[in-house]
């Protein structure tokens, strides 16, 4: 029975770990903008599919809530000096005697167990498991808080056929109490005043002999609390802090056997069998549980890495469809200096002397073509070289006019584009090298969208007449998107384009630098009428 219960306790809390990670990438997908409203339906989804469980939260690293599955908008209740968050990371000021309680608290993942406790939310008791949240230097942010079910454990452990003298407990690794089935008298089985310790367990810590037999796994004890003696299996949790005691009352199991000792034997023998059965085929189950949960944590590391790989992926090869454009016209910007320069040398070799009035005009046309050529080169190497992100005042319609020869390349020859870029509109905070990405993408997807031909249309406009916003539109007359995928098109790996030809990256990188400037992305579009897609950007 203690192996059995083992197993499930193990699966279960295995099954918080991964539920915890899942948030935490969530998190990590949202770029540091923390909104309640998104975060409370994912963890509200993620509590419906978890019976175990009462409630999910977060806790900021002052200790208050800020995020809850059953409450929106999360009562602004601190929870900072609940045991369960102390028991997550260690002051930079406490003792070792107290880095090392943390320790031996805390398991698989850095899961830590709280004592019990009644909920400052709900009311309820619950049985609290916590794990970190750190940002991306690896520096504590917060707290993510499990509350488990108190029913779930009292429905479970009830299910094993124990008389009142009988009793199951889950008991953390300093001996204290977090579940016990049947409850002491006038306790609940999940006690929130934090009574009792584990008797076994304490009396181990004193005697050698007993923590020689604890670790085998059966102890005979007397327990101190009721004065009953039991023969207690135990098992470690595979990967927590957490041990589980079967306990037979040996009163209860002895007088009824000495009375009627053949009919026992008899019924024991059939029982052991039953339960072994049942035992083996639960330890079967509970492992490849616990085997998926692996592969799901193993998928989800993975993810994160394709994730990151595809970015770089997408961005050689926005790269490689310009490179053949680009050096093209670097050959004849070159021709142009060399023509010049050619003709320059003849006519001093000749030395006439009207022809001299003529140098001046080839040796300006061969410095007009190489400082051309520089200026191509330097803005190919500031977009493959990109830096962090620095946002700057950016004047969009100078930064459009810029860059119009390199988006004539990335569309091809047989494609037109036209400008409506006035002058004098407000400046917008962003970085410009983001923003010329971020346009170069749309380009490149209108391109893609026509054909053989067509035209791609460039503006730039505000909105309003005390404009809080300036409009970057990009339209074409491709052959366009039906609604089914304008609810998809933004979603990362999704793509329209034919196989090897797209990574579905494009346009969820673009809705993400408008949102990380504070504005938004807008597309409309309809099956053989082109796309228009607008880049809201907030002024300066």
């Amino acid at each position: 029975m203690a192996e059995l219960l083992a197993q499930q306790v193990s699966s279960t809390f295995d099954g918080y770990n991964v539920a915890l990670s899942r948030i935490e990438e969530h998190l990590q997908h949202a770029e540091g903008v923390f909104q309640e409203r998104p975060l409370h339906d994912y963890l509200a989804e993620i509590d419906q599919d978890m019976s175990t469980v009462d409630s999910l939260s977060l806790v900021d690293a002052d200790g208050s809530a800020i995020a809850h599955s059953r409450y929106f908008p999360v009562p602004r209740t601190y929870v900072g000096d609940r045991e369960y968050i102390r028991n997550v990371d260690a002051a930079p000021e406490e003792d070792a005697a107290g880095r090392d309680r943390l320790a031996l608290l805390q398991g698989r993942d850095g899961l830590a167990l709280g004592l019990p406790v009644t909920s400052r939310y709900s009311g309820k008791v619950v049985l609290a498991a916590s794990r970190a949240r750190r940002d991306v230097t690896g520096r504590p942010s917060g707290t993510f808080v499990v509350s488990m079910s108190q029913r779930y454990f009292e429905d479970f452990f009830s299910t094993l056929a124990l008389t009142k003298s009988d009793r199951v407990a889950l008991v953390r690794a300093d001996s204290r109490v977090l579940v016990q089935i049947p409850a002491p008298a006038g306790h609940p089985s999940i006690d929130p005043q934090e009574t009792g310790t584990l008797d076994a367990v304490g009396l181990a810590s004193r005697h050698p002999n007993l923590a020689r037999r604890l670790e085998e796994g059966t102890i005979d004890y007397v327990s101190p609390l009721d004065d009953t003696r039991r023969i207690s299996g135990f098992r470690k949790v595979d990967g927590y802090p957490v041990y589980v005691e079967v306990g037979f009352a040996v009163d209860s199991v002895l007088v009824p056997w000495r009375r009627q000792a053949a009919i026992n034997l008899v019924i024991a023998a059939i029982a052991t069998l039953v339960l072994f059965t049942v035992a083996r085929l639960a330890l079967v189950k509970t492992r490849d549980e616990a085997a998926m949960h692996g592969l799901l944590l193993a998928e989800a590391r993975q993810r994160v890495e394709a994730e990151s790989a595809l970015r770089q992926a997408q961005k050689m090869e926005a790269l490689g469809q310009l490179t053949g454009g680009i050096a093209h016209d670097f050959n004849n910007l070159l021709n142009v200096v060399l023509v010049n320069l050619e003709l320059a040398t003849r006519r001093l070799r000749d030395r006439q002397g009207p022809d001299l009035d003529k140098l001046d005009g080839y040796v300006r046309g061969a410095t007009q073509g190489a400082e051309r050529g520089v200026a191509l080169t330097r803005r190919l190497l500031a977009f493959a070289h990109r830096q962090e992100s620095t946002p700057d005042p950016v004047q969009v319609s100078d930064l459009v006019i810029g860059v119009v020869d390199l988006l004539g390349q990335a569309a091809g020859a047989r494609v037109r584009i036209t400008l409506d870029t006035p002058r004098g509109l407000p400046a917008v905070l962003a970085d410009p090298n983001e923003l010329e990405t971020a346009l170069l993408n749309l380009v490149v997807n209108a391109r893609d969208a026509m054909a053989d031909s067509g035209r791609i249309h460039i503006a730039v406009r505000v909105e309003g007449t005390s404009p809080r916003f300036l409009i970057l539109s990009v339209k074409d007359t491709g052959c366009g998107m039906d609604a089914a995928m304008l609810e998809h098109v933004t979603e990362p790996f999704f793509t329209t384009k034919e196989l090897g030809k797209g990574s579905g990256l494009g346009l969820t990188m673009v809705e993400r630098f408008a949102t990380q400037c504070g504005g938004s992305l807008k597309l409309e579009s309809s099956p053989g009428a082109g796309t228009t897609v607008e880049i809201q950007l907030p002024v300066a």
